[in-house]
């Protein structure tokens, strides 16, 4: 009976509270006027900053944009500054938008200079909710990992939290017994939070633990209570019990950038709870509304309403996505112990909203093909299919009387906290969005319009895209709701009836099926530190994790939290075992007990998630790991005495080499360094990450140098810099606490102190460590040039200066090479015979019958597999360099053979890209102009497998073993000196496209300029040789394929003809060798990082 009544009063309720009636009849107010919303929210924390400011008005203002901008003040740290005017809806709404992004973290204000004029001579003074006049808001911290731009302030502890915990601040809302619980802390909670010793909990009256849902991501906690019986979290039934005391309690949580280790610096905090009654309740079903193709248009930013675009530089401007669906909102517009006359609200957990399909581009320019296996045409566009956004908790927050004027007709303002799991129907883009967004935030308004409930609202999500950058998305929502009885019944029976009962599929997974992934090589493209990665349809039950699934290492089972680290982001299930996976060990991953938000299970059976990784078990690499990429710089040992850092530009000396006469190779350019990014190096090898130690005392050093080098001491810093380093199998990064300054000049430093070249292990891979080193416990290489076993022992250490710069709008990616032979680094093919098909690395390469070749010189026979490179004689001929004698001379075997499987050079590599967005690609060769987008490349160091050439010198056959090799690549001329004269100097980036190919598919296109050494060359009798520095160039392009697992594959395949001219003495007589790459005959394979990680390790440097 209670029920009936409460339902046929809804309209009349909603008419009170929303405001209007149902012919909408409002009378002409006499001045003054008033600003009615504003967006952000007066006393709103946490804002984007990409977010646009919104200003919405009683009346509609009459002034000119260009007089509005005098007009109104937005100013932050008493700085103003500048924006640009939008009128909407005929004046009664204003949009400002700023020049740039707004500062992370830091406090903005809105103020009136002086009254704004409106409609019927009414006038507009400076709003004001709480606190001081205006308008003022705070922005988020930053997502860049920098610790005193992720911090809001310097202690960890709450910054806000809904309902409020302390009941305070400008989000204050009393906890009623539908409440969920979110926390926003000042810091980042660290990762490995649970597995540090913390805990969050909902205890009872007695101390007794209360089934809730808990999620953390970021700096952002959400407790959600719920029932135990998954599939009607949400509903009326899951509430707590009103009246009744609860405990909050946080204990032990640690801080991602705080010193892990220190137990004082943890955040401990307990809050007693008393929810007050909601009572009776209703529930609304609120449709999102159609924009019409963008022509329906939102009266608050005149944005097409309910449509979703993303911008970002490796995707574009994505959109518009046009969003749909219905949410079901539970409503409490009269709780019998409100204080207040706010109407409470929830949304259930699990409630979905789909969004249409968009096509996949890269930077919005270059159409995304969907990925096909070898020989088959190239694949229609990528599309994302539907795009989902499921509630992972229950949705809750208020609508309240108008906090800017007192207005009865005013209406009311709307604020909505949702946690929300973003995925896609396709795999690729499911992959690279899949994620969670914590506490998005819905400001809006709420009116009744001929008795059907308007809610127009703004809210901004900041998605990760492929794991490599942070986008942006204002999303301008407009949802209606009928508040008739009937349709209150109706929308009640609807929910109930509209359970999910399908299980979660799984969408694609890293590393893919051995049979069926695309390409079929994915599983010999895992490596150690590489995580595994399961992509659903559907977002999983966070709880069901640590039963659910497991990882069978040779039959053993793994467990989460036994020997499994996990981590569930969005519909993504990421799996890394302690110490990372092992070549030669068969994987299975278990997933039996997963089960989504309402409890269905995953049905496994017919997934086969089996996989291993190439290489030989326990297989130790006989040779030292290398720094593959260093960022900043350039990974080499250097001549430090020729580094100038006072010079325009700056210079970084040369790379130490095994050259007769010194030093043959570029003088390198001291490298810039973004303020807001970490030093990050990658190795060949898996490495022991406990040599590997940061502070001055230890083996990763990074300090704060002047113009002279010296290290700046002062009174209160001794000149270390402090931070936080994290470790992988095969990558560091370097995390200051302070961003880099700009201007300033900075070192850092990769201890090795080599004991011996004949000890194995090297004493100083022992502890304490006097070196980086390997799990095969041999110390960082770091003069290879000088040659493998070169370079002396000692003091080896690589030290990189750079300078700081200001933060930059292009996207910094890491790309790897995994090459199919050599798979572990030792530059040494693990196979007596390449006809040998059972050795460890078997030959494994596409054969191409001469006959069918398109061109004359394109290589064919036996082609290059991924990573290596086909070498062979011009003419299978030498000359002495005095005479025209031809001698015989053959790549591979000896000269009256045939062997051509034996021509190949394998390489070993990292590349560090900067994607800089749409531009006109000049092709360096032919002058073509193509549009596309431009991708630089940092130069580094290739390190080759040995091969053999034979030539036939006074009735013998003489054997040239090259052993390791090393390609330099060059950094590109300046151009302001380019073709102007001798002595250009190198200090830029090698340019670089992203371009459409003659079939519609996305290619990548670059000349790289490059040097070839070879300083362990063995010439017969001692003989000398001039393969140092030896410059070439390769005009590259190749295809650009994206996995259903998120990751970018880059070929690269030369056009040009290779000639390398090698002048060598053995037994004293002076040769030439003409070596040859045909087109064709390198094929370079680039692999982007998985779009999930989970770090082995996270350690905090503290400067002493």
């Amino acid at each position: 009976m209670r029920q009936f009544k409460l339902l046929a009063l809804v309209p009349a309720m909603f008419l009170a509270a929303c405001g209007g009636d149902d012919k909408q009849v409002v009378e002409q107010k006499a001045t003054p006027g008033s600003v009615i919303y504003s967006y952000p929210a007066d006393g709103q924390a946490d804002v984007s900053p990409a977010a646009d400011i919104v200003l919405r008005f009683s009346s509609a203002i009459t002034e000119a944009e260009g007089e509005l901008q005098s007009k109104i003040n937005l100013e932050s740290g008493g700085n103003n500054i500048d924006f640009r005017v939008e009128k909407i809806d005929g004046g009664k709404s204003l949009k400002l938008t700023t020049e740039g992004a707004f500062n992370t973290g830091a406090d903005y204000s809105i103020t009136f200079n002086e009254p704004l004029l409106a409609e019927g001579g009414r006038v507009i003074d400076t709003p004001n909710s709480v606190g001081e006049p205006g308008v003022q808001f705070q922005t988020r911290g930053s997502f860049s990992g920098i610790a005193s731009d992720v911090n809001t302030q310097d202690d960890f502890k709450i910054a806000w939290s809904a309902p409020s915990l302390n009941n305070q601040g400008a989000e204050y809302f009393e906890a009623m017994d539908f409440s969920t619980f979110r926390i926003a802390m000042t810091q980042p909670i660290h990762p490995e939070w649970q597995k540090l010793g913390g805990s969050i909990e909902l205890l009872g009256e007695n101390g007794e633990p209360v089934h809730a849902t808990v999620l953390v991501k970021g700096n952002r906690i959400t407790v959600d209570p719920c029932v135990e019986t998954a599939d009607i979290c949400g509903s009326k039934q899951d509430t707590l019990n009103a009246g009744e005391t609860y405990t909050l309690k946080l204990s032990n949580l640690a801080s991602l950038t705080k010193d892990p280790e220190n137990e004082d610096e943890r955040f401990e905090r307990s809050f007693s709870i008393t929810p007050k009654d909601t009572g009776s309740t209703v529930v609304l079903q609120q449709s999102a509304v159609d924009s019409n193709q963008g022509m329906i248009t939102s009266t608050l930013n005149g944005q097409a309403i309910n449509s979703v675009t993303l911008n970002s530089v490796l995707q574009g401007e994505a959109g518009p996505s046009q969003q749909g669906g219905d949410l079901f909102a539970e409503l409490a517009p009269n709780s019998p112990d409100m204080d207040t006359d706010d109407v409470l609200l929830r949304i259930p957990k699990g409630s979905v909203l789909t969004s249409t399909s968009l096509d996949v581009l890269v930077g919005g320019k270059v159409p995304v093909t969907v990925a096909t296996a070898d020989g088959e045409p190239v694949g229609p566009l990528q599309t994302t299919g539907d795009i989902k956004v499921t509630m992972l908790s229950d949705a809750t927050g208020y609508m309240r009387s108008n906090p800017y004027t007192d207005e009865l007709d005013a209406p009311r303002h709307l604020t909505l906290f949702m946690d929300v799991s973003m995925n896609t129907e396709e795999a690729q883009p499911n992959a690279a969005l899949s994620q969670d967004l914590m506490s998005v935030q819905l400001r809006g308004i709420a009116e009744v319009i001929d008795g059907i409930l308007t809610i127009d609202a703004v809210g901004m999500v900041e998605p990760g895209l492929l794991g490599q950058e942070f986008t942006d998305s204002t999303i301008a929502f407009h949802l209606e709701a009928d508040t008739n009885v009937d349709s209150a019944l109706d929308a009640e029976d609807i929910w109930k009836r509209e359970r999910d009962t399908t299980p979660p599929k799984l969408v694609s997974w890293m590393p893919g099926d051995k049979e069926n992934a695309i390409p079929k090589t994915r599983q010999s493209i895992q490596r150690p530190g590489d995580p595994v990665i399961l992509f659903f349809d559907e977002p999983l039950d966070p709880d069901s994790i640590a039963e659910g699934v497991s990882l069978l290492a040779d039959g053993s089972p793994l467990k989460v939290g036994d020997g499994l680290n996990a981590d569930l982001d969005g519909t993504a299930l990421t799996l890394n075992p302690e110490g990372g996976l092992k070549p030669g060990v068969q994987y299975k991953v278990s997933a039996p007990g997963l089960t989504d938000l309402a409890g269905n299970s995953y049905a496994s059976t017919g997934d086969d998630l089996s996989f291993s990784l190439d290489g030989e078990r326990d297989g130790a690499a006989d040779a030292p790991p290398l720094a593959l990429t260093t960022y900043p710089g350039y990974p080499c040992e250097t001549t430090h005495d020729a580094i100038e850092l006072k010079l325009e530009g700056g210079t970084h000396g040369q790379c130490w080499d095994a050259a007769p006469n010194g030093e043959a190779g570029d003088v390198l350019p001291l490298s810039e360094m973004p303020a807001d990014r970490p030093i990050t190096v990658v190795f060949s090898q898996p490495m022991n990450l406990d040599s590997i130690q940061s502070g001055k005392d230890g083996t990763f050093i990074v300090e704060k140098v002047d113009a002279d080098k010296n290290r700046i001491e002062t009174e209160h810093d001794d000149g270390f810099v402090s931070g936080r380093l994290e470790k992988n199998n095969q990558r560091i990064r370097f995390y200051p606490d302070e961003p880099w300054e700009e201007d300033e000049f900075y070192r850092y430093t990769m201890k090795v102190n080599r004991s011996s070249e004949e000890s194995k292990p090297d004493d100083s891979c022992k502890e304490p460590y006097g070196s980086i080193c390997g799990t095969n416990d041999l110390p960082l290489k770091t003069d290879l040039l000088e040659g493998l076993s070169g370079g002396g022992e000692g003091d080896n250490s690589m030290i990189i200066y750079f300078k700081g710069v200001p933060s930059q709008d292009s996207v910094f990616t890491a790309l790897r090479n995994l090459p199919v032979r050599d798979t572990n680094a030792d530059f040494q093919i693990d196979c007596e015979s390449n006809d040998d098909p059972d050795c460890l690395e078997p030959f494994s390469h596409t054969y191409l019958d001469p006959s069918v070749a398109t061109e004359a010189d394109q290589a064919s026979g036996w082609l290059p597999s991924a990573n290596s490179t086909k070498l062979r004689v011009k003419n299978n001929e030498a000359t002495f360099i005095t005479e025209l004698t031809k001698l015989d001379a053959r790549v591979g075997c000896e000269t009256d053979k045939n062997c051509p499987k034996d021509k190949f050079i394998y390489q070993t590599y990292a590349l560090n890209t900067e994607v800089v967005g749409p531009g006109i690609w000049t092709d360096p060769e032919t002058g073509e102009e193509q549009e596309g987008i431009l991708v630089n490349l940092y130069p580094t160091q290739l390190a080759t497998s040995s091969i053999n050439t034979y030539v036939k010198l006074l009735g013998n056959q003489v054997q040239v073993p090259t052993n390791t090799q090393i390609i330099r690549m060059r950094y590109s001329e300046d151009p302001d000196c380019k073709d102007q004269s001798d002595d250009c100097p190198r200090n830029r980036l090698i340019p670089g496209a992203i371009v459409t190919g003659d079939e519609g598919q996305p290619v990548f296109k670059t000349k790289a300029e490059l040097m070839l050494d070879a300083p362990d060359m063995e010439i017969t009798a001692d003989g000398e040789h001039d393969l140092y520095a030896t410059t070439f160039h390769f005009d590259l392009v190749g295809d650009v394929t994206f996995f259903d697992d998120g990751r970018m594959q880059i070929e690269q395949r030369n056009k040009n003809v290779v000639n390398i001219n090698v002048e060598a003495k053995p037994l004293g007589l002076p040769i030439k060798l003409p070596l040859e790459i045909l087109p064709g005959g390198t094929y370079l394979n680039f692999i982007s990082n998985p779009v999930k990680d989970l770090p082995a390790q996270y350690q905090e440097q503290v400067a002493q």
